[in-house]
């Protein structure tokens, strides 16, 4: 593989020199510009030395928040008056995944977590010296024993994998269980897992693969992060049963680069399965595969085009990767936790268990709808009723921001979003107020503490003015709200300025857009250029209105016609300040003074 190839010289050297293309051109027998493109496409590959220190600072969401990108101001001018370029250099960069330690920074590519400028000018003036100063891990994070996710408390690992294969069990009763459960595809649009598992299963040809997607690089989300350090075992084995029930024969799990730590462990993991499995490595191999950078990997089609040594531009779609994945063949591909649950959703198909309470959840729904549809009610829905059944089903979410305890926690997902700040987050910090909320990282756009009445779901959600603490955190009670939920939530405390945290969010996506499309290329542009006029006081207050519809209108065309899912929620930040916060805007127009 060229980007394989492309990491072993750089990982030799530092940087590509115009030798090392050639040499990989050569060796792997493919035209120099493939690797050209390669090279020049992902962030992770450079073609000039690095300086001898090296420091990237978190630039989004929750490191934004902690007043990150003041103190990379800070530092670079501090490094630019005291060393040369050749030295040291600072820069702002996106998301490093770990918001619940913010500011954080990887020097060097080692990460220095909640980093202030007196640890990192230390770390620097180390470097320099010649010394090798502590830095942190993510195992400081990812003592997760307590999982209830992890069935393997006390007992040996994999044996859901042995008893696949010694009792002969059929692909379609793992199939049936994951429908049963009710599984959701949890790092994405929520889709029913098992639909995806039945597709490959029924997609024809011998060939098929099995890829995790662990390039978590979505701004405010950092659950997979630890699940790859506490849990490695519940994804390999999640990745073993759906190559035994698809007829996989090879299977990865693509990591971000950022986290060195997460890939050297599964690495690890990877071999103790096959020491304990080796009959079912006799047919089906795994390894990761290190991304070589770029937030649009995430994107499932983009991940399989890196994979395949091309640039991480979405394919349009159909086919869909389930019949046409990577090398065009049948893949089952999904995210980290998604795999996770499944050893458990195994364990339990043919018991009265996990599975029962699913059902039972699924019925009372059901009968809740159907009893509001005899009532007449138009738009039948639980909204946040809760259902009077066994504890829900449980996921994992990661929540920093103004929080007193960011983290990973895993919940019922019947919570509540004041639930899961009381209870789990340790409440607000410094006893501040909520201004903002953002449930699915920057894509879903920002919340107001109070959500106004018939705001969501096309003017039918809330019918009253409703406090955003009492939203439920659950996908099916997302969609008939009209809100959008993901795994990484942020909390903007009271005394925040939303207007600049939405900015910084516009920017993500303009930073980030692979600029294949011209309606997210272009459009990100647009978009970040608006929010960064009204930021700086240029828009007249007269103005406002057409301008809120210009970017309206933005976000419609972009959310119709751009290829994938990051041009069509690069207009949701802003929009979505101008639709709950016109306060805040109409002051941005008033206030021209410096910020």
């Amino acid at each position: 593989m060229i980007v394989h190839a492309l990491h072993e010289k750089q990982d030799a050297r530092g940087y590509l020199t115009p030798d090392d293309m050639r040499s990989v051109a050569e060796n792997l027998r493919v035209p120099l510009h493939r690797v050209n493109a390669v090279v020049s496409f992902f962030p992770h590959f450079r073609t000039t030395p690095p300086p001898t220190v090296d420091v990237h600072i978190c630039r989004d969401m929750s490191c934004h928040l902690n007043g990150s990108v003041a103190m990379t101001e800070r530092l670079s001018q501090w490094a630019a008056g005291k060393y040369s370029s050749d030295d040291v250099k600072v820069c702002g960069v996106s998301c490093l995944g770990r918001c619940d330690r913010a500011p954080a920074a990887m020097v060097n590519e080692r990460l220095v977590a909640s980093a202030n400028d007196e640890r990192l000018q230390r770390a620097v003036h180390a470097l320099l010296d010649g010394e090798n100063p502590r830095f942190d891990s993510d195992h400081d994070t990812a003592n997760k024993a307590s999982w209830e996710m992890d069935i393997y408390k006390g007992r040996p690992h994999y044996e859901i994998a042995k008893r696949f294969v010694a009792e002969k069990w059929e692909p379609q009763n793992i199939i049936d269980a994951l429908d049963d459960a009710m599984h959701l595809g949890l790092g994405g649009p929520g889709q029913r897992a098992y639909k995806k598992w039945e597709d490959v299963v029924n997609a024809a040809g011998d060939e098929k693969y099995v890829i995790c997607n662990a390039d978590e690089s979505e701004p405010g989300t950092f659950k997979d992060r630890d699940i790859l350090l506490a849990a490695p075992h519940l994804v390999v084995e999640g990745m073993i049963l759906g190559a035994l029930v698809v007829g996989a024969k090879k299977g990865w799990i693509y990591i971000r680069h950022e986290y060195y730590e997460q890939i050297e462990r599964c690495r690890q993991e990877i071999q103790t399965a096959k020491t304990m499995l080796p009959s079912v490595f006799l047919n089906f191999d795994m390894d990761v595969f290190p991304s070589p950078g770029g937030y649009i990997c995430g994107e499932q089609t983009a991940l399989i085009e890196a994979m395949e040594d091309r640039r991480a531009e979405p394919r349009n779609r159909p086919p869909q990767i389930m019949t046409n994945g990577y090398k065009n063949k049948p893949t089952l591909l999904s995210n980290v936790e998604t795999f996770s649950w499944v050893p458990l959703i195994a364990e339990h198909w043919s018991t009265s268990g996990f599975v029962a309470k699913q059902r039972h959840w699924r019925d009372e729904e059901k009968r809740l709808i159907s009893e509001q549809k005899q009532k007449g009610v138009e738009n039948p829905r639980i909204d946040l009723a809760r259902i009077p059944a066994d504890p829900l089903p449980k996921r994992l979410f990661s929540i920093s921001g103004d929080v007193a305890q960011p983290g990973v926690y895993e919940v019922e997902t019947s919570i509540t979003l004041g639930e899961l700040i009381g209870n789990y987050a340790g409440g607000m910090r410094d006893n501040k107020s909520i201004a903002a909320v953002a449930l699915s990282g920057p894509s879903g756009g920002v919340l107001p503490s109070v959500i106004p009445a018939k705001s969501l779901n096309g003017g039918r959600f809330p019918d009253n003015d409703l406090d955003v603490r009492k939203l439920q955190l659950d996908i099916g009670a997302a969609r008939r709200g009209g809100y959008v939920l993901g795994a990484g939530i942020v909390i903007y405390g009271s005394g925040c300025n939303v207007l600049a945290e939405v900015v910084a969010n516009s920017r993500f996506y303009r930073n980030e857009t692979c600029g294949k499309c011209v309606p997210c290329r272009v459009g990100s542009y647009k978009i970040t250029e608006m929010a960064e006029r009204l930021y700086n006081g240029e828009v007249a207050k007269a103005e406002l209105t057409g301008f809120g519809d210009i970017v309206r209108d933005l976000n419609d065309v972009m959310a119709e016609t751009s290829i994938c899912g990051l041009g069509q929620v690069a207009s949701k930040p802003f929009a979505s300040l101008l639709k709950f916060f016109p306060d805040v805007a109409e002051a941005a127009c008033e206030d021209r003074t410096e910020r």
